[in-house]
């Protein structure tokens, strides 16, 4: 019988034991490797073109598009290099290439401070 206690005893004392070792492990903590960020809204309007601008990237300015929309308000857009323009066959243009009254339709996103950013133009007329 004493022989029986000890062996549960020491068996009771080893898986005490193993279990100590598992609370010590370290945990590893989930990491979040991205940051959630807000759904990129786009706008769309239809207007004249009321001025082009083109940016020099030597002094620093960027090229902008100020529309004129159908209810007469005028907005103001800055164009990156790359933005897609084409025209209403779907053909590559030149930012350079709309002139003051052409009728345009502009993708863009609202940014920060009442930027608008423009994502595709698309010369109508």
């Amino acid at each position: 019988m004493k022989k029986t206690l000890l062996v549960l005893f020491v068996v009771a004392f080893v898986g005490t034991l193993c279990f100590a070792q598992e609370a010590q492990a370290p945990v590893s903590q989930p990491t979040v490797s991205q940051t959630v960020q807000a759904p990129v809204v786009t706008k769309t309007i239809s207007g004249k073109v009321d001025s082009v601008t083109i940016g020099d990237v030597t002094k620093g300015t960027k090229s902008k598009l100020v529309v004129v929309t159908d209810s007469g308000e005028k907005l103001s857009f800055v164009v990156k290099d790359g933005t897609p323009v084409t025209d209403k066959d779907r053909n590559t243009v030149a930012l350079s290439d709309l002139k003051k009254d052409n009728k345009v339709t502009v993708v863009y996103t609202p940014g920060k401070m009442g930027i608008y950013r423009v994502q595709s133009i698309k010369l109508v007329e």
